[in-house]
């Protein structure tokens, strides 16, 4: 729900008329303030199914992830910003493993960034397991809306080095997804406390 302050029930009609919803449920005004409640509802999605709580783990694992991968986004900022003319820092990397590949090559051969190396080396590595895992299940195609078994299975193409098409079989079990869910939580948190420290080295107050 978003509350937004207004003057006057006609500016509350304003926002209302200028607001882009389509998916909102209603509003009401209570002590001048424009309470917009937002209905993000899955027609033909039964409460308590397996089919949401699909929706809710793959919802989960995208914006943790975002969250999480942003960090790395946020110490290639800092220090390109920073560093700008060092040879290491030609192109600005996109994927994932172009980021941890880079980072590592900073942490090691930048002597201000060095400091880093230590603490960055097991996160850098826990980043490209679980990320394989959420491209796995994020770029692959759902193949069971139903758990069997407790596990959804997804399908997963794949193109080798010699440009042939494969299929893999993926798998996002209940009894992974404790641990799974955690160490995503743990990376957002990890990641954002290395950015910040990174941040404040290269940028001193």
């Amino acid at each position: 729900m978003y509350v937004i302050q207004v003057e006057s029930t006609s500016m509350a009609y304003y926002v209302l008329q200028n607001y882009s919803g389509k998916c909102i449920r209603y509003a009401d005004l209570d002590n001048n303030s424009l309470k917009v409640h937002m209905a993000f509802d899955l027609p033909g999605v039964e409460p308590g199914s397996d089919l949401e709580s699909l929706f809710k783990a793959v919802g989960f694992i995208t914006v943790q992830w975002g969250f999480a991968e942003q960090s790395l986004d946020l110490m290639m900022a800092n220090i390109f910003h920073s560093f700008d003319r060092d040879q290491l820092l030609k192109k600005r990397p996109r994927d994932l493993e172009s980021k941890v590949k880079l980072l590592r090559k900073c942490f090691t051969k930048i002597p201000e960034l060095q400091q880093f190396v230590t603490e960055s080396e097991g996160l850098l590595k826990r980043f490209l397991t679980i990320g394989k895992k959420r491209n796995d299940l994020i770029h692959g195609a759902i193949a069971n809306i139903s758990a069997v078994e407790g596990a959804f299975k997804f399908l997963k193409v794949d193109v080798s080095p010699n440009e042939q098409h494969s299929i893999r079989v993926v798998y996002l079990r209940d009894e992974e997804w404790t641990e799974f869910r955690r160490e995503l939580i743990r990376l957002g948190a990890e990641g954002n406390s290395l950015a910040k420290s990174v941040e404040k080295s290269v940028n001193p107050k």
